[in-house]
């Protein structure tokens, strides 16, 4: 398996080339001889070894100056811009010899480089994993032409001949679907915190096992608060919640969510006996999300006694202070499972915000902030410092003439770390500016959920409690 990578080489070809040659890096040695070379004699004998370094139109000792000559010859710069191309092929450890690393390198040379540009190619030993560094002068040796790193370039070319040379070599190759995801995204999966993607797929998963049949699955879906496109007039089945902003497409969730394999999968349900079917079900469903709803558990209840004075109470907390912890008490509380399912798909798409709104939690609390007038006046104040120190730096920076260059060194460092404060202040105050309007609506929308499934509670024990009477 080869993984591979492009890095644009800016200012000195030369040490990038000095880095992939690097005796240290390249040289294999076996035990023998590393024994020889530690217990160093004056006798002359010469150790066997093998430098993995190989060269293509240049000679790899002299490849920086046959690449500048190539420059000079086609009227390109020698130091601007991109003066060439750094490319890492890396191999699952254990997978294949140095041997057949730096063939599998020099190879891909040859297909994809050697007719037109010098490159070298250099098999490093000294990690866990072995890879090969390809150095690329910008400049083609044949027409002058620069070397083209883009998209296409990437995966119809560096991608394409990397995997295609692990085929013929019999190694293993990274197979992807074609779609990625972002970094944001990719974050929160390797942290185990919920996403968009995963909270829908939970969903599914959920109206898959509820449902019987295709129309239920989109009754389920619907019941959840999604809105679903589907049917002959759409290329892919969708789902968007009446709280999110976008869609998204079930078969880039999972394969089996594509309107055709759901089909297909209800289809065989149906065929099945009763007893079946949950069998079947298990058998079938993919694999399960990273993170799922954690399930409701009842608090352990501890008595304790207290000795001494009780302090003097504190005031009633009122206003942002108030909304604000109590929405932040609701996402903990919506995250354990511990409230209706109703409650629980209105926060849901807000657990992955949880930590903004604890820093604007945390902000309100230390600023006793109650009001949009206290946040405005609080936020320009802000402002001012933050133009007031700012200004001080600019001062400090012009000021090159001071004899104690220490000084004002340790001056401007403590002017960045408080604007660095005051500016991530400012920026909390801009998001509870634009948050606190959908914080307030969705405190009230819960406590009405709440009082709603609290009245249906109590009128389903009024008959239950009529019916054991009679």
């Amino acid at each position: 398996m080869a993984i591979t990578k492009i890095l644009p080489v800016r200012g000195q070809l030369k040490g990038c080339l000095d880095y992939a040659a690097n005796p240290q890096k390249t040289e294999y040695l076996n035990t023998a001889d590393r024994q020889r070379l530690m217990n160093y004699t004056q006798n002359g004998d010469k150790t066997e070894h093998q430098l993995y370094v190989s060269g293509f139109n240049c000679d790899p000792q002299n490849a920086y100056y046959l690449m500048q000559a190539t420059k000079r010859r086609w009227g390109k710069p020698l130091d601007g811009g991109n003066v060439g191309y750094h490319i890492i092929q890396s191999f699952k450890p254990g997978e294949a010899t140095p041997d057949r690393v730096h063939e599998i390198g020099c190879e891909f040379a040859r297909r994809f480089l050697a007719d037109r540009f010098e490159c070298t190619v250099s098999t490093h030993l000294d990690k866990g994993h072995l890879h090969n560094h390809i150095v690329v002068n910008s400049v083609s040796f044949m027409d002058g032409r620069m070397f083209r790193n883009d998209f296409t370039t990437y995966y119809k070319g560096i991608r394409a001949v990397s995997d295609e040379l692990c085929r013929e070599n019999r190694l293993s190759v990274v197979e992807t679907d074609g779609h990625g995801k972002s970094y944001g995204e990719w974050k929160h999966e390797k942290e185990g915190s919920p996403t968009l993607r995963g909270m829908v797929k939970a969903d599914v998963e959920v109206a898959m096992t509820t449902a019987d049949s295709f129309s239920g699955f989109i009754e389920e879906l619907q019941k959840m608060g999604y809105e679903v496109k589907y049917g002959p007039q759409v290329t892919h089945i969708t789902v968007r919640h009446k709280d999110a902003k976008k869609n998204v497409r079930l078969d880039r969730l999972d394969a089996h969510y594509s309107e055709a394999a759901l089909r297909e999968y209800f289809e065989k349900l149906r065929e099945l006996p009763p007893e079946w079917r949950r069998e079947y079900k298990q058998q079938t469903s993919p694999k399960p999300p990273r993170w799922q709803p954690k399930a409701a558990y009842k608090p352990i209840q501890r008595r304790a006694r207290y000795r001494g004075h009780l302090p003097a109470k504190c005031g009633k907390i009122t206003g942002f202070m108030a909304c604000y912890y109590h929405y932040c008490a609701l996402l903990r509380k919506a995250y354990r499972g511990k409230v209706s399912r109703r409650s629980y798909y209105l926060l849901r798409e807000n657990f992955i915000k949880f930590n903004r709104y604890r820093q604007q939690c945390d902000l309100i609390w230390e600023q006793k902030i109650t009001t949009v007038n206290e946040l405005l006046a609080y936020k320009e104040q802000l402002q001012t410092a933050y133009g007031n120190l700012t200004a001080q730096r600019k001062a400090l920076y012009r000021a090159k003439n001071i004899p104690c260059s220490t000084e004002r060194s340790e001056q401007i460092q403590t002017l960045t770390a408080c604007i660095r404060a005051l500016r991530r202040d400012i920026g909390i105050c801009t998001n509870i500016e634009a948050d606190c309007e959908s914080v307030t609506d969705k405190v009230v929308k819960v406590r009405q959920m709440e009082q709603i499934r609290g009245t249906e509670r109590s009128e389903v024990g009024e008959v239950d409690s009529h019916y054991e009477l009679i």
